[in-house]
């Protein structure tokens, strides 16, 4: 079945209209991708960024706390004559500023005294403390091993139930490590005091609501402290990270699947003193952030471009419909002259006067060889005399080349009648060849408008 010109136009102003809100949607699909990718590139590259700055500000808090009880003269005379109200100094320093543990180890490395409680006494065999001990002040992110946790009485703080590092494990933290020194400034012991990291969320916390993502510390393979939420809603904290992740040691951006959500994250890696990578810290952004303006704006495009369609068939309608209409009428209008044209005057000589003359000599013709018979009859009869006989003879003559003259016509006219009967004849099959001329051409605008032709 053809279609009409009513449906080939509108198919065609509807298809023009979706190929052109396709072709755009795709095209700012494709661009939207390309501007939401760098942006959200750049958007975790400035949380990655943002995050090491709470974590190295809170490096510098703890070195500023180490350093400032190192010049304390409370501490410091305390620290000289080993007093039993040392203690209190450190708990009250490492409460103010929240840390995880502060200690104080004379010349030797024993420990004086610690925050957190615990036996004095006992040697403190940290490369820090040495070094601080030298007169070095040392600040930095650091593993502490399992004894030196237990007597500052963290272990609880860094238990793991992750495959691998369960039992006696190590810890991440940040410390800061400062000589004392007396008044003649000889060292007289040093300070050693950090944070550790393991269960320690106020970090992560305070990036992932400053910086609008969420943020996470990977140590030995395990998130051991994030802001990452589990599907229940609980906090996502040891457990083993992506293994493509934990193990690696130079930056990466790209996908990273935790928690049962994807997400678009920057991992960087956390260096010691020695530029050794001992951890890794994790910023990043759900995709489906990402993901959900795309498909909203794309779902968008193709609503206004429905809203085209809509408003383009409103206008475009009413002028197809009239053009429509008129095509039709011109093709019944053309129909109808082709009906009423059957046949074509060819001349008034055929049906007017060469008729009537050779009409009119035929029956004076015939008058004519009448009276030549009436008068041979009269010839032929016995006569008185011979006059009369030759003069009937004579009339028949006379009337016999009259006819004879008018028979001449009558062949003449009848020449004349049958060449313009012969031209009337090809007129008529000229006309009859124009008729279906244009009959086919009121078909074919029928059939353009409606899509069919009537028989």
């Amino acid at each position: 079945m053809k279609l009409g010109l009513r449906t080939k136009l509108v198919g065609t102003l509807v298809g023009a209209i979706v190929i052109s809100s396709a072709i755009s949607a795709i095209a700012a699909r494709n661009t939207m991708a390309t501007d939401l990718n760098r942006l959200a590139n750049q958007q975790i590259a400035s949380g990655s960024t943002g995050f090491a700055g709470y974590l190295d500000q809170k490096r510098d808090t703890v070195k500023l706390l180490v350093t400032q009880a190192a010049i304390n003269e409370a501490v410091q005379h305390r620290t000289a004559i080993r007093s039993k109200k040392l203690e209190a100094s450190l708990s009250g320093i490492a409460r103010q500023g929240d840390l995880s543990f502060l200690t104080i180890v004379d010349t030797k490395g024993n420990v004086l005294a610690r925050a957190n409680g615990g036996r004095p006494g006992a040697a403190l065999r940290s490369p820090f403390v040495k070094r601080a001990l030298a007169g070095e002040t040392i600040s930095t992110s650091a593993t502490l091993p399992h004894d030196e946790l237990v007597p500052e009485q963290l272990e609880p703080q860094i238990e793991s139930t992750t495959p691998g590092r369960e039992g006696l494990v190590e810890g991440l933290a940040m410390i800061a490590a400062a000589p004392i020194a007396d008044a003649n400034e000889r060292t007289i012991g040093a300070v050693y005091g950090g944070i550790v990291i393991d269960h320690y969320y106020d970090i992560v916390d305070e990036a992932a609501n400053a910086l609008g993502g969420k943020a996470a510390v990977i140590f030995e393979g395990e998130l051991i402290s994030s802001s990452i939420a589990r599907p229940d809603g609980t906090r996502l904290v040891d457990d083993g990270a992506t293994p493509s992740i934990a193990s690696l040691t130079q930056p990466y951006s790209g996908i990273d699947r935790e928690g049962g959500v994807d997400y678009l994250a920057r991992v960087e890696p956390i260096y010691d003193d020695q530029m050794h990578v001992i951890a890794l810290r994790w910023f990043g952004v759900p995709l489906a952030n990402f993901t959900a303006v795309q498909n909203h704006t794309l779902i968008s495009l193709l609503l206004w471009g429905l809203v085209g369609i809509a408003i383009g068939l409103s206008l475009a309608l009413p002028l197809i419909e009239r053009i429509a209409r008129r095509l039709a009428e011109r093709s019944r209008q053309v129909r109808k002259a082709a009906q009423q044209l059957s046949v074509v005057i060819v001349g008034s000589e055929v049906s007017g006067d060469h008729v009537a003359q050779t009409r009119e000599a035929v029956e004076r013709q015939g008058d004519l060889l009448m009276q030549v018979a009436m008068d041979a009859n009269g010839a032929l009869r016995p006569a008185v005399g011979a006059g009369p006989a030759v003069a009937v003879v004579q009339g028949v003559s006379e009337k016999i080349l009259a006819a004879s003259a008018l028979n001449a016509e009558i062949l003449s006219d009848v020449v004349v009648i049958d060449t313009l009967a012969t031209e009337m004849a090809t007129r008529t099959l000229q006309a009859v060849e124009r008729v279906h001329e244009l009959d086919d051409v009121a078909g074919g605008l029928e059939e353009l408008v409606t899509g069919s032709r009537s028989q």
